[in-house]
């Protein structure tokens, strides 16, 4: 035990240094004004940054108020004891957790955070305090609660579907609850002591990262915080915002440790080998990369592509199974893909007898909980005989306890290969030998992309196993074609930023209106993103004074005599330049342009305020096949002078050149609007010339430097005059073409066009307005940045909830609006309506419960409506109502698409849930739709949460008799596999 405690001595006296955050942030932090005031909300004006010293991959910050003191004091006496010597970072956790101060821990996938978060509990327990752990999703509650109760004795579990113990000191939950208990004022935390939020990188989600900065805000002063995460770059930011709402400490423990170094490969498609491209010292080999990608056999072909694909997967997993490079987790992006990739590998066997056997008892016992139809389910029988080869699938369409058991199955070593999605890849510590990514894009919703660097981490993190791996293997399969310096860019990048996602919901608005002494604005002006946007309004505001600077440099480098006709010139300029701007316009969209655009037309081409100078027209305009928005856009080729490096092998971004030596010509595509001036010369070109000919390159350099020295005289290159030579018909055209010819006048006419240094003159002055303009663009960025962020959003959503009725004129909530404070499952405004307009008055439960599956369906695909007149004419009222909120909305200037918004609502399980609730087994449901079981059993599992909100809700304002009615809907869902316990329970 001495020796333990001793392991901290040598952090007494470790400081770096320290240094004030308004510095380190360069410039002064301006505190949030609010209700109340600063005083009142106790918030930290300024942060001091010390800076520990470090050892072993291990860094340590600490951020503070400047007005905060607190002698740390060395540890007595330890809250629990392990068999093990701690690493750096956790011996430094558990020092800020003694001497009671927050801390973010910043570590790779295994590298042992879970020790901070059981010490935290262990302190908890020995001075009978209450603390809460937090997690992601139910699935990982479950998870947590099952090792927890392992390893303590006082612990309970909330998550909405099930609680247990709810007095224990220990609580595991999901943030949504806490958020709600936050909101209510729960005596669970009022007890609370220390909230620990496991996987906080998790506050980067687009739609739920909000709920973890509604969670932190609302937290009290007093209660300390620990935060486990992946590694965040902007961790040192995300602690400064924690310090500074919280008017407390708030320390980093950073480690790059990798307690097993990964080596990362690529197979190539149609071969058996792999190829080393990057390292365990993260050293990548990018000759030996393009070797895989050049022995990557193309096939366009669907179909052979496909079959090719299964081959390769089934080469890979055969080589790593001879190799004991098992287990080896293979990540697709898609369900489909998990269950045809596994599909493609079940011939082979990779299991003896024994396990077999102990694989086979496991998935019985766990199965003898369902009924004898539930066990005979396909997806039940369709799983078993792949487990017991060794073989597994992990999404979310799996029924629950299918998945649960297949994680225990691979906990206990006994599957050795397992096909998942990346939702695997967050979670409790289930590493493999081996990972294996079968592609590198995916589809985000929007649209398909390459994974970023910090989704390939969390996912090759899984890779190597703590004591027993001497390395862990990623291997990569070349399914398309990717570059070298994109594939940097995943494999070396840094982890992604956690960046706020916060944006305001009507539930949150409500809650916060009916809150005494609490306004929205409260939670704005507290919010991450506020703190993000003043950050770098600070940051903006140091740049612009450099640029200030950099400005009168500018100025003072110009003739002061001769600055007023420079200014003169250049305003002239300008004006002449957006009169051939708009010239250009009428010219380029008028269809007899078409005919001068012909073989050898020398044109001016500029796109999206690149220059390309002259190009020649190398073969007539052609329409483009994908138009937009109903409009016909027509494409020109054209001969123009590129950077030799820009179109090297044919990839890349084509970029100008002025460099007729070192450039080379090449046939770019341009929008025929990018046509600036049109010439009346036509250049000879052979017909039969060739770009990658030598001999036709040098005949085009030749050419060009003849038009350079023609250029060089003065002597204007003759244009197609619009009405005289195109023949266009423009009422305003005539008028135009005057102006420009005046404002040429006197352009040409000033005398500093005779200067022999005009043009040098003349860039000065043009980079002195570039950096005013630079510097006028900052500060009103600025100044936008010194504003509440959504500031306007939360005026119009104001006005929204007013027109409603969920908040009268003076803001004081409704009982529609004390509604919609319960509802967080889905849409609380469409909920809300539904019930005051009594849609749910003399409707049977089973029409309800399938009236409301409309609102928590999460999947995108499209079915038939219901045939059933009664499901029908409830879906219609659904859209009736969604309909009305959103046409409000529109009325309040909110950024909404009324048909985006009522589309959101889908009809595809009505019947299936209507057949659920009415008693058929889940065997025939199954039959009216082609979901996912599982996603079927998360469908309702979400509407029985929704249902115990309305009920929550009718209790709340008084009306028992519907309260009965939710009730008996829940009642009606509540059964059969769709809510089998937990295995972890």
């Amino acid at each position: 035990m001495d020796d333990l405690l001793s392991m901290f001595d040598a952090f007494e006296s470790a400081n770096k240094g320290t240094t004030d955050v308004g510095d380190y942030t360069k410039g002064s932090f301006s505190p949030y004004v609010g209700s109340g005031g600063l005083d009142n909300m106790g918030m930290a004006s300024s942060v001091k940054l010390e800076e520990l010293e470090g050892s072993n991959n291990c860094t340590h910050h600490r951020l503070y108020p400047s007005d905060y003191q607190n002698e740390w004091t060395k540890i007595t006496q330890m809250a629990k004891e392990y068999p093990f010597t701690l690493d750096d970072f956790q011996k430094r956790s558990i020092e800020c957790l003694e001497n009671n101060e927050s801390v973010l821990v910043c570590a790779h996938t295994s590298a042992g955070k879970t020790v901070v978060a059981e010490y935290a509990i262990a302190m908890a327990l020995r001075d009978k305090h209450r603390i809460i752990y937090t997690s992601p999703i139910k699935a990982l509650s479950n998870q947590k609660y099952r090792n927890l109760s392992d390893e303590f004795n006082d612990v309970g579990l909330m998550t909405g579907d099930v609680t247990l113990n709810p007095n224990a000191s220990v609580m595991v939950m999901t943030t949504e609850i806490l958020r709600s208990m936050l909101y209510r004022g729960s005596e669970v935390v009022q007890e609370m002591n220390c909230v620990i939020f496991d996987e906080v990188h998790y506050m980067r989600d687009q739609e739920r990262g909000v709920v973890w900065e509604e969670t932190i805000i609302l937290i009290p002063p007093s209660v300390n915080l620990v935060f486990l995460s992946a590694t965040i770059p902007n961790s040192l930011e995300f602690a400064e915002w924690v310090c500074r709402i919280k008017n407390s400490p708030c320390n980093v423990i950073s480690t790059d440790y990798r307690p097993t170094p990964l080596q990362h490969y690529v197979f190539s498609p149609g071969r058996s080998g792999v190829y080393l491209v990057l390292d365990e010292k993260r050293n990548f080999k990018e000759t030996t990369f393009m070797e895989a990608v050049c022995q990557a056999g193309p096939s366009d072909d669907h179909k052979k592509k496909r079959s090719r694909n299964a081959k390769d997967i089934e080469s890979l997993i055969a080589m790593c199974h001879e190799k004991r490079f098992t287990p080896v987790i293979v990540f697709a992006f898609s369900k489909t893909d998990c269950e045809k990739n596994a599909i493609s590998v079940s011939h082979m066997d990779m299991t003896d007898d024994a396990e077999k056997a102990l694989i086979d008892e496991i998935y019985r016992n766990a199965m003898a909980t369902l009924s004898d139809e539930d066990r005979n389910l396909p997806q039940a029988l369709f799983m078993l005989p792949l487990l017991k080869k060794g073989i597994g699938i992990h999404h979310g369409g799996l029924l629950p306890i299918i998945k649960e058991i297949i994680e225990i199955i691979f906990q206990e070593g006994l599957l050795k290969v397992l096909f998942s999605t990346e939702t695997f890849s967050m979670g409790v510590n289930m590493p493999a030998r081996t990972v294996v990514f079968t592609k590198l894009k995916k589809w985000d919703g929007r649209n398909v992309r390459l994974i970023t660097s910090g989704e390939y981490i969390q996912m090759a993190g899984r890779a190597g196993r703590r004591g027993l791996d001497d390395r862990g293997l990623v291997i990569i399969m070349l399914e398309d074609t990717i570059k070298p310096e994109e594939a940097k860019k995943i494999f070396l990048g840094r982890a992604d930023n956690m960046d706020s996602t916060f944006h305001l919901g009507y539930n949150m608005l409500l809650n916060l209106m009916r809150i005494e002494d609490t306004t929205p604005e409260f939670m704005i002006e507290r919010s991450f993103l506020q703190f993000q946007v003043e950050s770098r309004a600070r940051t903006l505001e140091a740049a612009r004074k450099k640029l200030i600077i950099s400005i009168q440099d500018a100025k003072n480098k110009i003739d002061q005599n001769i600055f007023p006709e420079l200014a003169a010139f250049h305003l002239s300029k300008r004006e002449l330049s957006k009169l051939k701007d708009t010239v250009s316009d009428i010219i380029t969209s008028d269809p007899k342009l078409l005919n001068f655009l012909n073989f050898g037309r020398l044109v001016k081409l500029v796109d999206n305020d690149v220059n390309w100078d002259w190009g020649i027209c190398f073969a007539s305009a052609k329409l483009k096949s994908k138009q937009s928005k109903g409009e016909k856009m027509y494409v020109i080729d054209c001969l123009v002078l590129c950077d030799r490096t820009s179109v090297k092998d044919g990839k890349g971004i084509p970029l100008p050149t002025k460099d007729i030596n070192e450039g080379v010509f090449t046939v770019v595509p341009f929008a025929v609007k990018c046509v600036k001036e049109i010439s009346q010369i036509r250049m000879t070109i052979k017909s039969d010339f060739r770009v990658n000919s030598e001999v036709c390159q040098a005949e085009m350099r030749s050419k060009y430097r003849q038009l350079r020295d023609y250029m060089s005289t003065l002597v204007k290159i003759p244009l197609l005059d619009p009405i005289e030579h195109i023949k266009l018909d423009s009422p305003i055209l005539d008028g135009l073409l005057k102006d420009i010819k005046e404002k040429e006048k006197i352009v040409n006419s000033s005398p500093l066009t005779g200067r022999k240094d005009f043009l040098h003159i003349l860039s000065q002055y043009e980079e002195y307005v570039r950096l005013q303009t630079e510097e006028r663009d900052l500060e009103a960025e600025i100044q936008k940045s010194h504003q509440i962020v959504m500031k306007d959003e939360l005026r119009r959503m104001k006005g929204v909830l007013r027109a409603l009725n969920y908040v009268d004129e003076n803001g004081i909530v409704t009982i529609k609006g004390r509604i919609a404070c319960e509802i967080n499952a889905t849409d609380e405004l469409v909920v809300a309506e539904l019930f005051l307009r009594n849609f749910f008055e003399n409707m049977q439960p089973e029409y309800i419960c399938a009236a409301l599956s409309c609102l928590v369906i999460d999947e995108r695909k499209d079915e038939n409506l219901p045939t059933d007149l009664k499901l029908l004419e409830g879906f219609t009222k659904i859209q009736q109502v969604a309909g009305d909120i959103a046409n409000v909305m529109c009325d309040n200037e909110m950024d909404v698409n009324p048909g985006a918004f009522v589309g959101k609502f889908k009809p595809s399980l009505m019947t299936v849930v209507w057949r659920w609730a009415k008693g058929d087994t889940f065997t025939d449901i199954l039959s009216e739709s082609a979901v996912f079981e599982g996603s079927v059993i998360r469908c309702i599992r979400r509407l029985e949460e929704l249902l115990r909100q309305l009920a929550c809700a009718s209790r709340n304002i008084g009306n028992l008799s519907m309260e009965q009615v939710f009730i008996t809907c829940i009642n009606k869902l509540k059964k059969g596999i769709a809510f089998t316990s937990s295995l972890y329970l």
